[in-house]
């Protein structure tokens, strides 16, 4: 009999991916999540329930009846979720595997590249983080406990066609393709030589699926991304090179940007991630799992992605107004006015 895996949310930028690399190992898929998202699964003979995530009965129902040797946990973001797949999973599956966030480590990394059992810091500014780090606790404990077959999955920024960050938001990705394809400016902070650790959602996506049903996975938690990271200027050099487009980047120093009294600037990514240096060894994952291997290249998957965005008309779309416009104008009028002009007049004696 096939093994059988149970996906909670999908399909999403990874766990499409996950699910084709299961198909693809003859395993028999379940996916509950909300039916709007269904016609984007993979092909393949996949068993769809629509409903709520937080529907606890629905999905009670939907477990109970496709008996799941793995669970693979997509969208749990909060204590209360974990709380209750808990209950729901505890004593049932052979394998639960909670997919978190790189961002628990907590910033700035302890070092780089940072490994799993590196001393982690506190995750500020990041309610995202401080979430999932609750959720990992209360996972940990049920596994104490011995009911819980735990594996926990770690994704580095892994982008895809609906999930491209810029360097100040989670949300604005198609705004800076708009912009890069334009020859606009694109706002950088510091001076592009920041590290950040990029990965093709495909290649995390099957890393993921390379846990299901791995006893060496038991009790184990993974960093899954690309093997190496870039800075910031290379990452928009990758967009660019897949528009054919040259970038037009302005460096404006990190601290000038944070100084900045304004609530987008608050709580966008700068504060709590793109200031830092972010770059991971997954050493771990490559150790255990040496027969895993990425499908397609950085450049190759920039490409896939801009084309996905292109022919749906999105890169034609009128641009939307993001606070780096406002910081970039407020950044050449100060430069404008800033001049050595006479400070040189006289000859030092």
């Amino acid at each position: 009999m096939a093994p059988r895996a149970f996906f909670i949310g999908g399909p999403g930028t990874l766990s499409a991916s996950a699910i084709a690399a299961l198909l693809e190992r003859g395993w028999e898929i379940a996916v509950y999540s909300h039916p709007r998202r269904f016609d984007e699964l993979p092909p393949g003979t996949i068993t769809a329930i629509g409903g709520e995530r937080n529907d606890s009965t629905a999905l009670s129902a939907a477990m109970r009846d496709f008996r799941p040797d793995v669970v693979l946990d997509f969208i749990c973001y909060t204590p209360q979720e974990a709380r209750q797949v808990i209950e729901l999973a505890r004593g049932q599956v052979g394998q639960f595997i909670f997919v978190s966030t790189v961002d628990v480590y907590g910033y700035p990394l302890a070092r780089l590249p940072f490994r799993e059992d590196d001393p982690w810091h506190p995750t500020t500014q990041s309610p995202y983080a401080d979430e999932k780090r609750l959720c990992e606790k209360l996972f940990r404990q049920a596994s104490s406990d011995g009911d819980l077959p735990l594996t926990i999955a770690r994704p580095a920024y892994s982008f895809g066609p609906r999930f491209i960050l810029n360097f100040t938001s989670r949300n604005h990705g198609l705004a800076m393709l708009r912009r890069l394809q334009s020859g606009r400016p694109v706002l950088v902070p510091g001076d592009g030589t920041t590290l950040m650790h990029v990965s093709a959602a495909p290649n995390t996506g099957r890393m993921i699926a390379a846990l299901a049903g791995q006893p060496v996975a038991l009790g184990r938690d993974y960093t899954c991304g690309h093997p190496n990271f870039m800075t910031h200027l290379a990452y928009l050099e990758l967009f660019a090179g897949a528009l054919g487009v040259q970038p037009n980047p302005v460096f404006i120093p990190t601290e000038t940007i944070l100084s900045i009294d304004h609530p987008e600037i608050r709580s966008c990514l700068l504060p709590a991630l793109t200031r830092y240096n972010v770059a991971f060894s997954i050493e771990r994952f490559q150790r255990d799992f040496p027969e895993c291997h990425w499908q397609v290249s950085l450049p190759e998957w920039a490409a896939q992605v801009v084309e996905w965005n292109r022919v749906r008309g999105l890169l034609d779309e009128p641009d939307i107004a993001i606070i780096d416009d406002q910081v970039i104008d407020a950044w050449h009028k100060s430069m404008s006015k800033f001049s050595l002009h006479g400070c040189l007049s006289k000859t030092p004696r």
